[in-house]
């Protein structure tokens, strides 16, 4: 589930020393932070020192940043502040800077007097401090706008909104079950640099583990769970072919839940020939997706966490990748066997996997199509030991799904020209896997990258 950034508010503002004597001004600078606060603490939890004057009390907000681990720094002024105060904060701090430039009028009245100025004119600061992040190669960006300018807030809030998937990424345990699929290079990736670059730790779990929590569920379980997927789904599998499905999905649900993890990469197929488990997971993976553990199928970690980062942007994502071009209307059916988020879809049927065969038969995966809207595609790839965010944005279109026992979706790219489109995205590096969502997150997701340093490619 989404999480919410944590923000240190910086302040800073020269109000009194041997040579300014406006004092008198502190009241109302004090309330230029409190507003600046209260704007921050709309999209995250914020850190707040009091207005920073020198230099010691730049030291201390710097320790209270520490102390709260904050993944970003907003930083503003209401008048000209010495460029060494704020420098104290961001050199005894290792959280990113957006410095707001900002002020609470939208001009100067011809009746202005000093007073008013000193609370409105912060640009006259602002160069020295974004100067002084530059040459100590701190990383930072900008936003310039008045305090209520909605666009301005709008881009203020994209940046906190990227520092929480940040957040999320870093703080993320992805549970790996028996290894990747053989030969797909797309899904060999360092864990280590993994971890360092990008954020989550990739903790194994064994296949037994699960086959035993399988047999640790109850059949009153197994029935309450039947019964009301079958008051929301259309169920086409044959009833004990589904209470299997459904103890493999409870029992896939307890383990992650146990071993505190926030997503799954599971090498599906390692259960067929399981003669405790004996079938295919997919209805059980997709469940997972839609209770807000994202789950790949395959053992695809670096796709498990390109929906980390989707679900905390958009509250949802699923795992995807293209089968068929649609040339005549410049999009492309994007599918995976049974596996896909049903809280993405308006109807959903459960049928019997076409794909593959256990033990125990075939078990149960998802048929839909996804929603039309707006959505994102997000891929991860490692180019010669540098990351890359692959993104496109596009349409999903109405389509009828097609009886093939797998989520379905029309994908029409942004650009419209499904030939230059599909090139980009191999000439880009894209995999043939993908995390989606709804809306348009592009510029959220350039956002993250750059908080990650790495690169990101928008096709």
């Amino acid at each position: 589930m989404a999480i919410k950034p944590q923000v240190g508010v910086l302040v800073t503002a020269l109000l009194e020393d041997d040579y300014n004597k406006t004092a008198h001004m502190r009241p109302e600078a004090q309330k230029f932070v409190d507003r600046i606060a209260s704007i921050v603490g709309r999209y995250a939890d914020v850190v707040v020192p009091k207005l920073i004057e020198e230099e010691d009390q730049a030291a201390e907000a710097a320790q209270m940043f520490n102390a709260a681990g904050v993944d970003l720094i907003v930083a503003a002024q209401p008048a000209y502040t010495k460029g060494i105060i704020p420098t104290r904060a961001f050199l005894d701090t290792t959280a990113p800077v957006v410095v707001w430039n900002t002020q609470q009028i939208r001009f100067l009245p011809e009746n202005a007097d000093f007073d008013l100025i000193m609370v409105n004119s912060g640009f006259a600061g602002v160069p020295e401090m974004t100067s002084a992040l530059t040459r100590i190669g701190k990383k930072f960006w900008t936003v310039t706008s008045h305090i209520e300018d909605p666009a301005g807030l709008q881009k203020l809030a994209d940046w906190i909104a990227a520092a929480g998937a940040v957040r999320r990424l870093k703080t993320a345990r992805i549970g790996t079950i028996a290894g990747t699929f053989e030969g797909a290079t797309d899904m060999m990736a360092d864990q280590l640099s993994l971890r360092r670059h990008v954020g989550p730790v990739c903790w194994p779990i064994e296949p037994e583990t699960v086959a035993a929590a399988m047999e640790k569920i109850s059949d009153a379980q197994v029935q309450a769970l039947v019964k009301s997927e079958s008051a929301r789904y259309k169920i086409d599998i044959d009833a004990p072919s589904f209470g299997r499905s459904c103890r493999l999905a409870l029992a896939l649900e307890n383990v992650a839940r146990e071993k505190k993890m926030d997503s799954l990469a599971s090498f599906d197929y390692i259960w067929l020939n399981m003669p405790r488990v004996g079938i295919i997971a997919s209805y059980g993976t997709g469940r997972l997706c839609e209770l807000g553990i994202p789950t790949t199928t395959e053992g695809d970690i670096v796709h498990a966490t390109a929906m980390l980062a989707l679900q905390q942007l958009s509250g949802a994502a699923t795992f995807i990748e293209p089968y068929v071009i649609d040339f005549d209307r410049n999009a492309v059916i994007l599918s995976h066997d049974g596996h896909g988020n049903p809280a993405m879809a308006d109807e959903v049927a459960v049928k019997s996997s076409i794909y593959y065969e256990g033990l125990h038969g075939r078990g149960a995966g998802f048929e839909f199509a996804y929603k039309p809207g707006a959505v994102t595609l997000l891929s991860l790839i490692c180019v010669e030991d540098h990351w890359r965010f692959v993104i496109a944005e596009g349409e999903s279109l109405a389509i009828k799904p097609r009886p093939v026992a797998a989520p379905q979706m029309l994908f029409k790219p942004k650009s419209g020209d499904i030939q230059a489109w599909c090139d980009a995205w191999l000439m880009a590096g894209g995999p043939h896997h993908m995390g989606l969502a709804y809306g348009n997150l592009a510029g959220q997701l350039e956002k993250v990258a750059k908080l990650l340093g790495i690169d990101a490619v928008v096709v």
